[in-house]
């Protein structure tokens, strides 16, 4: 879940839309609570400005201090991250995540410090308390804002939906004009995205955060001390869902195993591979879409041995569909080896063996191989 490459966008995209309630609701909170929003910069800066035309000092200190805790808030996310790259971590957002829920817990802490039991009459907060209460709350999002961008790679951000309406409110025009194109990539459109899927993502973005700040409404009408407890049990559920089924690895075989013996030219072999000591069903597939962009263009028959990896789970396999079509289109073959009988059920529940020529699931790897050959003999003959 947390790592940019494991997933294909669409996925990626589900986990900005679940996330972008919290800064919603930790907006909400904030505006009410301390009297400024913290998951967005605009109109901070903008409150700068103003504080400087009307030489007003104390509003000034702190519209400089929501500035700050919001960019140190970016500035860890990328520091945690690269910090889990050195050590070649697998989910290397799981940090700022972390850090995050860490943040929001400060929050809730100095709301309950500060001595007020409940909010009454837009009563706000005061001296060390609103200090306190808007640095964790702009620490957060700022973490928030900078994970997201970097998991979609700059195109979906979660704190803010100034952005998101304006794209929006494009997208619609392109989806009421008939036969709309499909993208075709670039930096604000991911390869392969229809208008209709951009304008529904866009939209569920903007749902989900004003969800959240009706939830973050009712819950301050309920309880202050207990007011931040949502999000908080949710970042923790989401962090213990990404390690609790890790990634596993493909890793690319140069010989036969066991024998030693040199692939024939144009096949490859990658094998998935566990993390030693973690029981067996505990693992997700790589992103296998990022994987094919990847690939050597003269392996002409891919094979994947499953024979360490869990069994297949039902999205897995439905990425692997997406894979071999891919594959049959660009002139290529995609073998699997290691298909036991429950993994052959998921991959049947989801058509794989029906998008698949005959001879492209094997029980072992010297099975995939002969199978492999089988796929090139027509292209050598024919060249």
């Amino acid at each position: 879940m947390f790592v940019a490459q494991a997933y294909p966008f669409a996925q990626k995209a589900r986990l900005a839309v679940t996330l972008a309630w919290v800064a919603g609701y930790v907006n909400l909170v904030c505006i009410i609570v301390c009297g400024r929003a913290v998951s967005h910069v605009t109109g901070t800066l903008t409150a700068l400005g103003k504080d400087i035309f009307d030489q007003d000092w104390e509003p000034l200190i702190l519209t400089c201090w929501l500035l700050w805790w919001f960019f140190a808030g970016a500035l860890a996310s990328g520091i945690s991250m690269a910090i889990a790259r050195a050590r070649k971590w697998k989910s290397v957002y799981v940090c700022p995540v972390a850090c995050e829920a860490i943040a929001l817990l400060g929050f809730a802490i100095s709301l309950s410090a500060s001595g007020a039991s409940q909010v009454e009459g837009g009563e706000l907060l005061v001296g060390w308390g609103l200090f306190a209460s808007t640095l964790f709350g702009c620490f957060a999002m700022g973490l928030q804002n900078a994970t997201v961008s970097r998991i979609s790679s700059g195109v979906v951000r979660t704190t803010h939906v100034t952005g998101v309406l304006t794209d929006l409110g494009l997208e619609i025009v392109n989806v009421l004009r008939p036969r709309a194109p499909r993208r075709t990539g670039g930096a604000e459109t991911p390869l392969g995205l229809t208008v209709n899927e951009r304008a529904l993502l866009l939209s569920l973005i903007l749902l989900s955060f004003g969800l959240g700040a009706g939830l973050g409404g009712i819950m301050l009408a309920w309880t202050l001390h207990l007011v931040m407890l949502p999000p908080i049990v949710f970042l923790i559920w989401i962090i213990w869902l990404d390690q609790s089924a890790p990634l596993a690895d493909l890793i690319r075989e140069d010989t036969i195993p066991p024998l030693g013996i040199a692939l024939p030219a144009g096949i490859g072999l990658f094998r998935l591979r566990c993390d030693e000591g973690r029981k067996r069903g505990s693992h997700r597939l790589p992103n296998m879409t990022h994987w094919l962009e990847s690939l050597d263009p003269e392996i002409r028959v891919a094979v994947l041995d499953f024979s360490e990896a869990k069994d297949i789970e039902v999205a897995g396999a439905e990425e692997l569909c997406v894979l071999g079509d891919r594959l049959f289109r660009a002139g290529r073959a995609l073998v699997l080896a290691g298909v036991t009988p429950g993994r052959f059920s998921a991959l049947h529940e989801v058509g794989l063996d029906r998008v698949l020529p005959a001879g492209s699931l094997a029980r072992d790897v010297p099975e995939a191989l002969a199978f492999a050959r089988d796929r090139l003999k027509p292209r050598i003959e024919g060249t």
